[in-house]
Order: C-alpha cells, then structure tokens, then sequence
C-alpha cells in the first residue's frame, strides 16, 4: 500500500476519526474544569489547576504499564473499542456531575476533577493500543506521515476543544448540561467509528499479568539498559510533556489574571498552540518523509522552542502593550492607558477595564498585541510538531514487534510523570511567587515561561535524535533476548 493509497484506506480514516473525537472530548472537558479553576481561584485564593492536573495525570502513571500490557496480551483493536465504550461512561458522569442539584460550586469543581481522573484512566488504557496498533496496519515507510496525521488530527482537537470550552463557559453558563450531551454523543460516534478500525492478531497470547507489567516490565528495562539511545529519547519525550504539562494552565492565568481576558480569547490564545501544533506535524510528515532528515528537525524544532518560550515571557511581563487595551467591541470604551505595571513586571488590570466583547468580536477585534500573542503561541506549537514527531517515530519503530505495546505504554508512564511533575511545578513555582510578590503568584507567569525556556536549552544544546540506521525504511528493530512467558 502507497502513502497515496491511504486516503482510501477506511482504516486509516476510522483510526484518525476515532483519535479526533476522543481527544476532542478530553479537551473540552480537561479545559473547562481548568478554566473553572483559574477563575475560582480569584475569590478563593488558590488555584486549583495543578490539582486538576495531577488527578489527570496520575492514572497514566498508575495504569499506563497495565494499558501497555493489555495491548500486547489481547488485540490492539479490541482494547481501541473497549475504550471508546468506557469513555462513554466516562462523559455521562461529567453529565450527571453538572446535573446535580444543592451542589456548592466548589464541590461540583471538585467532582469534576474526580471524573477528570477517571477520564485520565480512560486515556491511559487508550493510548499504548492507539499507538501501538499503527505498525500493524501500516507499512514502515508510512508510519511518519500516518503519525504526522494523528498527531495533526489529534491537535486539531485540541483546538477545537480548548476554544469550545472557553466559548462555552462564556455563552452558555448554567447550560453547561447542555454541552456534556454533546460530548456524550460524540463519544457515541467515537465509538461507532473505532469499529473501522482492522482487527489485529494479538501480540503474546498467554501474556500474564505480572507486578513489572503494572509499571515497566523486566524486559523494556533491559531494553532501556541496552540501549541509550532509545531511553535518552524517552527522557526528552519526559520533558518535552513536562512543558507541555505547564505551559496550558500558564496560558490560562496569563489571559485570567495576568491580562483579565474573557475565557473565550483566553481558550483562543490557548488553542493557538494547537494549530502550530497541526502545522508543524504536517510539515514533519511531510518534508520528512522519505528524507531520513527527521532526526535535523528535532534540533531545529528544539532552539525554535527556547525561542518561542523567551518571547512569550516578554510579552508576559506587560511591558510591550497590554491586549485588553484596546480589543472589544467599539461601544466599549478602552481599557485605563494608565494601568500600572507591578511586582515584576506583570500588567495589573482590573475586570472593569476589561470589554466585554462578543465571541466574534473575541476572533478579530483585538489590537496588534493580542494578535502578537496568538503569533507566539502559534510558533511555539509550530515548534512543539517539528520536533515531537521525529522522536514519535523513532520509538514506534525500535523495539522489537512483542514488545511494542509495553514499549509505548511505559513511554506513556514516563512521559505522564513528567506530566504529574509539571503540576507540582506550577504549584510551587506560583507559590513561592506570591510568597516573594506577597499576591498569589498567579499575576507572574512570565517567570513560568522564562523558566521553561531555560530547562528546553539544554536539550536544544545537547540533545541529537539519531539518524535512521535503514535506508531502506524498514523498521529498526533493537536485539534482545525475549523473555518467556
């Protein structure tokens, strides 16, 4: 099969369907709890974004090693299917949690972030079978631009999701009900689309259920001890999620408490990371396909990354313009030209100067440096696509074809650890913060972003993605001695 081919391919389309609909739903979902949070933490005080984060987070750590398992032990699509199924149930709860009556707004955030990690457990068992599966329904030669299009897919429902959320949150209010149904009905579809998806043979039959496989079994460690290469790779797959894992709830107190935005151009300056994302997976599948010059556009995508991260935290200090100056609808008036700048040099607004603009008038009406703001968070995404995908691959292809599934799902646990570190990160680094600035530390994330560029550089600096050892583009399988079972 060519990579023309794969445009009439049903499979190809069921699995790109099926990824976009679920990652549109945790999305959605992740980002309006998220958004809650940070709004909340106004008249609370603390901001419970990083809670929200951990509880989503920690069951990739616990059960990713268990999905890893479950992938190799029965099909692939088996596991695709049955994971569709529980998100159904998954987003009915999120529906049940917003239907419920006499219910504090704190205590219904606090049960969103309990389904919130449920949807988490959902994702984790998800993800190794998602992954896992493209080697046994592609050719080698299109796993690049298959990955380039989940990862594109995937990300344009990050878009979606993000922006939805923030314009449902705005528009709807106390009909939030109303958007969970959608959500379940797309979870509905999502399903019914993961039946398009070929059957697959089960990678090791009679697999059984170890203490190793509930984190990273004996075999991928030594897989991992042998060869470094492949386990630097899984380290910087770690860290690349740790920023990642920081920069969406840093994005969210920059627009809520930095700049005082509506949620929706907050949720839009947000999913503008999403679309650079988008772009820069198509442009690594497709400039790279073929070309074995993926490992060249990790290190590109790396320096564009430190890149990205110090200019945001510039524009994070206020001190170019401030984007709610002069963004809103014309019968509002501006924003105070005289706002003033404070701790370390964050725009200090308050929400009476902020418009109140209408969602289109949240698309277009903003003034060059809200637009300035988007540009950034687009390049950053940009740069996140060029330089994950290669990585993506690298991993997908490597071990040996019994271990695969494990392969991904312990990727998975790391990679979730770094997510779960992000969230105390955040935590402390706005703690110590407010601690120094004697706010809540929520008025200063240019110190966020300034600080994630400096832990990116390194890796930038030092880190190379070996170039493919094949020239033929078949897979890169490393020996090892196969444990039996």
């Amino acid at each position: 099969m060519t990579n023309s081919s794969l445009r009439s391919n049903p499979v190809f389309w069921g699995l790109l369907a099926t990824q976009f609909l679920g990652a549109f739903n945790d999305n959605y979902f992740k980002q309006m709890v998220l958004l809650k949070c940070s709004e909340m933490s106004r008249s609370t005080g603390v901001d419970l974004q990083p809670m929200a984060m951990a509880a989503f987070a920690l069951p990739f750590v616990l059960l990713s090693g268990l999905g890893g398992f479950l992938s190799d032990r029965y099909s692939k699509r088996t596991v695709v299917v049955l994971c569709k199924v529980l998100e159904i149930i998954v987003m009915a709860a999120a529906l049940q949690v917003l239907l419920l009556k006499n219910v504090g707004p704190v205590s219904q955030l606090k049960l969103l972030i309990l389904v919130l990690a449920f949807m988490g457990a959902q994702s984790a068992f998800f993800g190794p079978s998602k992954y896992g599966i493209l080697p046994e329904l592609f050719s080698s030669r299109q796993l690049l631009p298959v990955n380039g299009a989940i990862q594109m897919t995937t990300f344009l429902a990050i878009i979606f999701g993000m922006a939805g959320a923030g314009i449902a949150l705005d528009l709807l209010n106390d009909s939030l009900w109303f958007c969970s149904m959608v959500a379940v009905g797309i979870a509905v579809i999502g399903t019914g689309t993961s039946f398009l998806v070929r059957p697959t043979p089960v990678a090791r039959p009679g697999l059984p259920l170890e203490v190793g496989n509930l984190f990273i079994p004996a075999d991928v460690r030594q897989l991992f001890g042998n060869h470094s290469r492949l386990t630097k790779a899984i380290l910087v797959m770690m860290m690349f999620w740790f920023i990642g894992g920081v920069t969406q709830p840093a994005v969210n107190n920059l627009g809520e408490h930095v700049f005082h935005m509506s949620k929706t151009r907050t949720s839009l300056m947000a999913a503008s990371i999403g679309v650079g994302i988008a772009i820069g997976c198509v442009v690594s599948g497709f400039i790279n396909v073929g070309s074995g010059d993926g490992h060249r556009w990790t290190t590109r995508g790396s320096y564009m990354l430190v890149g990205s991260l110090l200019f945001i935290a510039i524009l994070a200090t206020g001190r170019l313009g401030n984007p709610v100056q002069t963004a809103g609808t014309t019968s509002t008036p501006p924003v105070n030209s005289e706002a003033a700048i404070d701790g370390f040099g964050e725009a200090s607004v308050t929400a009476e100067d902020v418009p109140d603009a209408g969602i289109w008038q949240s698309f277009l009406q903003t003034n060059l440096i809200e637009w300035i703001l988007r540009g950034s968070m687009l390049l950053l995404g940009i740069s996140a696509g060029v330089f994950v995908v290669p990585i993506q691959v690298y991993i997908q292809e490597a071990p040996p074809a019994e271990l695969k599934g494990r392969m991904i799902g312990a990727m998975n646990l790391i990679t979730w650890i770094g997510i779960l570190l992000s969230a105390v990160f955040l935590y402390l680094v706005n703690l110590t913060t407010g601690l120094l600035t004697g706010g809540t530390g929520l008025e200063h994330q240019s110190i966020v972003f300034l600080i994630l560029a400096v832990i990116m550089l390194p890796i930038a600096v030092l880190y190379r993605l070996p170039p493919p050892p094949d020239t033929d583009g078949s897979a890169v399988n490393f020996p090892i001695e196969t444990p039996t079972a």
